[in-house]
């Protein structure tokens, strides 16, 4: 079964950035907002993967880190 959701720290490990950074690329770049469901937060990895492929010059890297191991995206 493939994941659908990353939580906040799922997804900073798998992007490998700080908490901060991770804000200023959802002000600053265009990265998808969070969902809220209660009061946690989480991502949806379809939305993160189509963000990351448009963006190959500053993320070319995840697209072979653990990241593309979590996503198949056809």
């Amino acid at each position: 079964m493939e994941k659908l959701i990353f939580t906040k720290i799922q997804l900073l490990e798998e992007l490998d950035v700080a908490e901060n950074t991770l804000r200023a690329l959802i002000e600053q770049r265009g990265f998808p907002h969070p969902r809220k469901m209660g009061a946690k937060l989480f991502w949806l990895v379809e939305e993160v993967a189509e963000w990351l492929q448009g963006c190959p010059r500053a993320w070319g890297g995840a697209e072979e880190g653990k990241l593309s191991a979590a996503i198949q995206v056809t």
